[in-house]
């Protein structure tokens, strides 16, 4: 009896058995067909999207690259000061993108041709005075900056205090020659400015004890003349 029975189990767990591999199967079959379709059509079931699919053009592509550099131009002089004693002159050079261009493609124009001239790609001086020199070339704009002066033979400082406090300022007098001689050429300089600090106008200012020189200097001629003092609580 116990065999009997023993095969009955047998043969039902080999009945029950073979029906789960088919369902299986199905299913597998069933989600390929499906995933089939979605491909074919492009993520999408019964017009809805499930998938998003980005697509690139041509002019995506491109807007994408790195812009084209956008041209630079640039106009050089030799020389940034002109003497009007003897209508001195410096040529003139215009670059677009560090290449020199001919001038005859180029706009040369002075903005006070009182005090500097353009004659045949060079500023040429004409009187004391400042002028800004404009390039041009079809949509592309450059200036440039260049005084005529009449040059200081001559300078020496008459500063009788030789002392300045921390804090306060002491106006630098200089007398340039000739007396009609254009000062915009000098530059001053502090040997230290922890300890004094000098402006374009030759003023300096007391900031911690010690000994500091002044020096101004022609950027014309290149002459120069320097004077010491001391700074103190």
């Amino acid at each position: 009896m116990s065999k009997k029975r023993s095969n009955k189990k047998e043969k039902n767990t080999k009945k029950k058995g073979p029906k789960i591999l088919p369902i299986s199967i199905v299913l597998f079959i069933l989600l390929a067909i499906l995933a089939l379709y979605i491909i074919l059509n492009k993520g999408k079931i019964a017009g809805y999207s499930l998938v998003k699919i980005e697509t690139v053009t041509d002019a995506e592509e491109e807007s994408k690259e790195e812009p084209e550099p956008e041209n630079k131009i640039e106009i050089l002089a030799e020389k940034k000061y002109l003497s009007t004693k003897n209508k001195e002159d410096t040529k003139l050079s215009v670059l677009i993108n560090g290449e020199e261009v001919d001038l005859s493609e180029v706009e040369l124009t002075s903005s006070n041709e009182d005090s500097i001239k353009i004659k045949n790609g060079m500023a040429v001086a004409v009187s004391a005075g400042k002028s800004t020199i404009t390039a041009k070339k079809d949509d592309l704009e450059t200036t440039l900056d260049l005084r005529a002066i009449i040059p200081i033979t001559s300078m020496t400082f008459t500063t009788t205090n030789s002392t300045v406090r921390v804090g306060k300022s002491l106006q630098m007098k200089l007398v340039a020659k000739p007396s009609d001689a254009s000062i915009e050429t000098l530059k001053y300089e502090s040997s230290d400015e922890k300890i004094a600090t000098v402006n374009s106008n030759g003023i300096v200012t007391g900031v911690a004890p010690g000994d500091v020189t002044i020096t101004v200097t022609d950027r014309y001629s290149e002459l120069e003349k320097s004077v010491k003092l001391t700074i103190k609580k």
